[in-house]
């Protein structure tokens, strides 16, 4: 391989070593991410505000009300969530899902899991949730 391309200023479209095609900038080549040392970590309070910012969401309750915290359980996450939970008012045509608010707390675990994985790349091994309260969730005109 020529000099040029080792030290970064082969032309546009050179091939890398193991034939791919090298990813270039105004600069020159940009270095394989599979290929670039480091670690990465992130600060559990981004962990935490990611995982509230997903309870909220899910729950359709406001981020104040939500408490996450977030902790090592032997590599991967752990999280306990504190929230209120929204429940239809009671008479109206609206009803709970099958399997009432239990059903809803197992459907937040399953998401809570999904969505940090998605967001952070950490697993998480277990969501403890403790509701907090409810609040009604209100549909059409109020009279």
């Amino acid at each position: 391989m020529s000099t040029a391309a080792l030290n970064g200023t082969a032309p546009r479209g050179a091939v890398s070593r193991v034939g791919r095609p090298r990813a270039l900038d105004a600069r020159g080549p940009l270095p394989d991410p599979s290929t670039i040392s480091g670690h990465v970590s992130m600060a559990g309070r981004v962990l935490q505000r990611v995982g509230t910012a997903v309870v909220a969401e899910t729950l359709k309750v406001d981020r104040s009300d939500v408490h996450v915290t977030a902790d090592d359980d032997a590599g991967h996450l752990a999280f306990r969530v504190t929230t209120p939970v929204r429940i239809p008012v009671l008479g109206d045509a609206m009803s709970m899902p099958e399997g009432g608010v239990v059903a809803v707390v197992r459907s937040l675990q399953d998401t809570v899991s999904q969505r940090v994985r998605e967001i952070t790349g950490r697993t998480v091994s277990r969501v403890d949730v403790t509701i907090s309260g409810s609040s009604i969730q209100r549909t059409g005109r109020v009279s």
